[in-house]
């Protein structure tokens, strides 16, 4: 195991470069979760079934063992470690069982009867389970017409496995200026009024490590080797939940995979979970999640709807702008303030408008925790905001393309809305795409064939294409959120052997790649003589945590680039003759004035980049499936430190969202173009822009396709089937037959 170690006040932090589930140690056992197989009622206890021969040295841990420790609080939200009688939620976590033989175990775990209300819920599943197999062909006939103890059997059925309570309302945000109500019913002066309901809940698969630990209890030490993202919150909640103290807890962060809000708290409740199987068993604990568990419960998408009400002057200008925003936290979810927050600031997008309007709303449900990728977050609201102007530009017949430069925030209006972006070279970048993929010609070729197609009898005659466009932004070092308190900063020390220390962890191996090869172009040194080194801080812990989140929470890979390079310019200013020093740089707290967190007004990022997309497609008129013809994508993201690695990570991007946009489905392009504006403006993240701009484009380019707006992804093999049934509906004829 290659590790990187460091003494900081009685404790280590160490470093691997390892996947965890690579890790082998001897005398090693396995442990996995029993989950609840219901979403409603209450557990009295969990055990195995009598008569259940059970191997040597296998450990059932349920709640009752748990004693008092069985939750931790997170941000406000108290979150139990295994289901403490009252289910929250369908495979909620009931128990964790350990093992020699993990194929074992999760045999073992039919073995587990979950007793329900006083109730044996295996053998009650059982009953139901035959009863209702033997109803198989007078189920067709259709509910109403089975027999009434038929309809209760299945009613009672469906209950004990889809039970829907009614949801808890934990957070919200109002936003308003100007009154969009008096625009709304100006009838004189409001020439349009368009309204849209949108809903992305594509969900992007990892494929990568799922998530875990091992953890090794030697001496009254624990050893945890883990992924973990948020390495003082694990830290706390092992601590807590074991009494074990901080400093005799040593965390090995192993390599990371992927960035899920999900594996941020839930980590540390497995390591918690797995340190106790530890303690009791006195050997060391691998820990993982099934694939499936990783998908359903780590990877599972943020359930988000946006409605929009969007009214408009004659000339195409945006008077006055109505967003509701319901977003579904799950059953616990202690970032659920934050992620509202991020969706309320990109509601809007990349517009401006004298009245706005934003009611957002998040609830605690009978669901599972629902997760996103942490970069995407404001994705949702960039789907919903596109295909909103898209839709508008339908109805209205202004260009997509003139409507967003129009109202683009900073262009012929002033920015009256609350909140200030920097977009750069934005105009330049949506003319530069439109030119590029031929997109006026293009969509007003589409939409003239689109109207064809309503006025004739043949509808399918012709070919039937689409392009969409979409625009975003990405922001870096997220300023609105009130548990980050500590200014950013990054300091460089050297030693008296001449090594260069960065103190702190690149996110990414090809993020370290990248600062080494900034140090190396500017600093004589070897590649041997760079380490790069993190501490959990006394003084951090005191002060922030457990407020204290991961780097890229805030979006601030670029900050901590832009960082190193300030401190790089100063390195070459010393000599490095054996004498130790320090460097640190830090951001400007100037730029923090810049936002109101009170008023939730102001400057919410550092910096911004800007991202355009423009997707074309036809679709097959026999098999009802789309074909992508070309994607054109144009970065606004200050100065390019490393232009071919960029452009492959935004390749990389493209591919992992078409993957992702159908159901059972990978879409191919065949033509895709990115490119990179020029420019010398400091540099800028820009690894979620295409999760923000291609869903948009492509969903607005379908809807252009079967002219009929489609309002969810992702796709299902026959939802375009459904549409293109709607598209007659809208035929002349049949709107006259209707009347």
């Amino acid at each position: 195991m290659c590790a990187k170690r460091k003494a900081i006040d009685k404790k280590k932090v160490l470093f691997s470069d390892e996947f965890y589930t690579d890790m082998l140690f001897p005398d090693m056992v396995h442990a996995v979760l029993v989950r609840c197989p219901f979403s409603y009622g209450k557990i009295t206890s969990v055990e195995f079934a009598p008569k259940t021969k059970i191997p040597d040295g296998t450990l059932l841990l349920t709640n009752k063992d748990l004693g008092k420790k069985n939750e931790v609080e997170i941000l406000g939200t108290h979150i139990p470690l295994l289901c403490t009688g009252e289910i929250a939620y369908k495979g909620e976590p009931v128990a964790i069982l350990a093992g020699e033989d993990k194929d074992a175990l999760e045999e073992l775990k039919s073995a587990i009867v979950i007793k329900l209300d006083k109730t044996d819920v295996k053998e009650t599943e059982s009953k139901f389970s035959k009863i209702y197999n033997n109803l198989s062909v007078s189920l067709k006939k259709g509910f109403l017409n089975q027999s009434p103890i038929e309809q209760r059997i299945i009613s009672l059925k469906n209950t004990l496995e889809n039970f829907e309570k009614p949801r808890e309302l934990i957070a919200k945000r109002k936003i308003q200026i100007g009154s969009p109500e008096e625009v709304f019913a100006d009838s004189e002066n409001t020439a349009f009024i368009v309204e849209g309901k949108w809903s992305n809940q594509v969900q992007y698969k990892a494929h990568k490590e799922v998530e875990g630990c091992i953890v090794q209890y030697k001496s009254g030490n624990l050893h945890i080797f883990t992924p973990s993202q948020w390495l003082a919150q694990t830290l706390q909640t092992v601590s807590e939940i074991t009494d074990i103290p901080k400093d005799k807890i040593f965390i090995t962060r192993t390599k990371i995979s992927a960035s899920y809000t999900n594996s941020l708290f839930q980590n540390g409740i497995f390591a918690a979970l797995a340190s106790l199987v530890a303690i009791k068993t006195g050997k060391s604990v691998k820990f993982s999640l099934s694939r499936s568990e990783q998908e359903s419960f780590i990877e599972n998408p943020s359930c988000v709807k946006i409605a929009h009400k969007t009214a408009l002057d004659k000339n195409g200008i945006l008077t006055a702008m109505e967003i509701a925003i319901d977003y579904d936290a799950g059953s616990f979810n202690p970032l659920a303030r934050y992620i509202l927050d991020r969706l309320s600031l990109a509601a809007t997008g990349i517009y401006n408008c004298k009245n706005v309007k934003i009611s957002a709303k998040a609830y605690k449900s009978h669901n599972p925790p629902f997760s996103q990728l942490r970069a995407m977050i404001d994705s949702d609201s960039f789907f919903a905001i596109e295909n909103q102007i898209q839709k508008i530009a339908e109805i209205t017949g202004f260009s997509p393309v003139d409507l967003r430069q129009m109202n683009k925030a900073g262009g012929i209006q002033k920015s009256t809305k609350p909140f200030t972006f920097s977009f750069g070279r934005a105009n330049d970048a949506i003319n530069a795409v439109a030119i590029r993929s031929d997109f006026k010609r293009k969509y007003t070729v589409s939409r003239l064939a689109e109207r064809g197609r309503l006025e004739s009898e043949f509808a399918f005659s012709a070919p039937l294409r689409g392009i969409g466009m979409a625009c975003a932004y990405e922001g870096s070092g997220f300023l609105a959120q009130d548990f980050e308190k500590s200014p950013l900063s990054l300091q460089i020390s050297v030693t008296e052997d001449k090594k260069i220390i960065v103190h702190t962890i690149p996110s990414s191996t090809r993020l370290r790649e990248l600062w080494t090869k900034l140090i190396l172009e500017n600093i004589e040194t070897e590649k041997r003589n760079i380490l790069f080194e993190s501490e959990i801080n006394d003084e951090l812990q005191k002060k922030a945590f457990p407020l204290l989140l991961p780097e890229d929470v805030a979006g601030n890979v670029s900050l901590k680039t832009i960082l190193l390079l300030k401190c790089i310019e100063s390195l070459k200013r010393k000599k490095i003759d054996g004498t130790p020093f320090s460097i640190k740089k830090s951001l400007s707290t100037a730029r923090k004035k810049l936002w109101d967190q009170e008023a939730f007004a102001g400057t919410p990022f550092y910096n911004t980049a800007f991202g355009t997309c423009t997707v074309e497609l036809e679709l097959d008129q026999c098999t009802f499936r789309e074909q992508l013809k070309k994607i054109c994508v144009i970065i606004d993201g200050g100065k390019i430190l490393n232009p071919k690695a960029a452009e492959n990570v935004i390749h990389a991007s493209i591919q992992h969202c078409l993957a992702s946009l159908v159901d059972g489905d990978a879409l191919k392009c065949p033509v895709v173009s990115v490119q990179f504006t020029q420019s010398e403006e400091e540099p800028k993240q820009i690894g979620s822009l295409v999760y923000s701009i291609l869903p948009a484009a492509y969903n607005a380019a379908l809807s252009q396709a079967i002219a009929v707006h489609n309002e969810t992804l992702p796709v299902q093999t026959d939802s375009i089937f459904k549409l293109m049934e709607r598209h007659e509906e809208l035929k002349p004829d049949a709107v006259e037959d209707e009347k």
